[in-house]
């Protein structure tokens, strides 16, 4: 017997790609839950696990969008290739408090850029953490002082953490009568040094416990934060690729050492990632600030450029750029002005052509 279709579906089948703690899942289970109340984002240190289509609904809904988040972590590639060639439109998330792995977000995109459906594909990004970005810039002097503090912590008494594996165990290091610290090292002082200044009442392994003091800036915020900042201050003995680092290390959200890892093993799966970047033990406060304030946090003139970047790539890889936006996903305004972008690319998924080389199911059919 024939299926009959209902009127009321028109979706379109968005890929929604972006780097461990951008914000996928957060900014797509919060669209859905405008519509759907039982929906509820939590933030977790596990992260997103495979994927799922979440409905965002409009007009009372008559027409909606089947937003699609991967997980960041690398291991989920295949997931965004299956994916990928099916999918109408990709929105790639960046985290504006962590402008150099904006290449890793970008990459996931271009990866799946051979096997998607449609000439004139649409594409668009949205710029994260807006509320985080401007308040880590108030903070910047603030940030930089504490980090310096926990390093002088760390040489005098040394460094106390809490593994993260099946059982919270707890972990130290002494730091070594050296002029340099190993990048995992710096990144559990880095961590220590803001978990002591902005939050209170943690409970070792559960990023749900504990009090925020400064608004946005989460326990798996203050970890992705800490390891971009800890390779933007490093330098290595013998150079790595700088994608193959940033692969590795976007693997994890926990930092290294709560994993009960170390740089030898996960540099076993990205054996061009070179040796273990290095920080300097004397490091300054205006060392850390200039560093934050110009290679993690991201500005108009950031987003603009890498706009043109994206623009630059269309003819080889088929995209049809169709805007941006820099958000707090945990403000009205910001959910809004998300939302409007979805239906923007939804009007330019109705305009693109399918390429003859596809041949595609339906999967309304499929989830319907």
């Amino acid at each position: 017997m024939e299926k009959k279709q209902s009127n009321k579906i028109n979706a379109g089948r968005i890929l929604v790609v972006g780097t461990q703690a951008g914000g996928k899942t957060a900014i797509v289970t919060k669209l859905a839950a405008r519509t759907d109340s039982s929906m509820e984002y939590y933030e977790d240190f596990g992260g997103t696990i495979e994927t799922e289509y979440l409905k965002v609904s409009f007009d009372e809904g008559n027409f909606y969008s089947l937003l699609l988040p991967i997980g960041g972590q690398e291991k989920w590639a295949k997931l965004r290739e299956r994916f990928g060639s099916t999918a109408e439109a990709i929105v790639t998330i960046l985290d504006s408090c962590t402008k150099q792995f904006w290449m890793n977000s970008l990459q996931q995109a271009t990866s799946i850029s051979g096997v998607l459906p449609y000439n004139n594909y649409p594409v668009s990004f949205i710029v994260t953490k807006k509320d985080l970005n401007d308040a880590i810039t108030k903070e910047v002097s603030s940030f930089s002082e504490s980090i310096v503090e926990g390093l002088a912590r760390a040489k005098h008494e040394g460094v106390t953490f809490y593994s993260r594996g099946f059982r919270i165990s707890q972990r130290s290091f002494k730091l070594n009568e050296t002029g340099e610290i190993p990048f995992t090292q710096m990144e559990q002082i880095i961590v220590n040094a803001l978990e002591h200044k902005y939050f209170t009442g943690l409970e070792p392994g559960n990023a749900r416990k504990g009090d925020m003091l400064l608004q946005g800036f989460s326990l798996v915020n203050c970890r992705i934060f800490s390891r971009a900042l800890t390779l933007a201050l490093s330098y290595q003995a013998e150079p790595g690729d700088q994608m193959a680092i940033l692969g590795l290390l976007n693997d994890m959200r926990p930092t290294m050492l709560e994993l009960d890892t170390n740089w030898t093993d996960l540099g076993r799966k990205y054996p061009k990632a070179g040796s273990e970047p290095l920080i300097p033990v004397n490091i300054s406060t205006d060392e850390i600030k200039n560093v934050i304030l110009e290679k993690l946090l991201a500005n108009e003139t950031d987003i603009n450029n890498f706009e043109k970047e994206i623009n630059k790539m269309s003819y080889l890889t088929g995209w049809r750029h169709t805007g941006w936006e820099h958000i707090s996903i945990f403000e009205e305004d910001g959910l809004n002005k998300a939302s409007n972008l979805i239906r923007r690319i939804m009007g330019a998924i109705s305009e693109s052509e399918q390429a003859d080389k596809f041949s595609l199911f339906d999967p309304i059919e499929e989830l319907f």
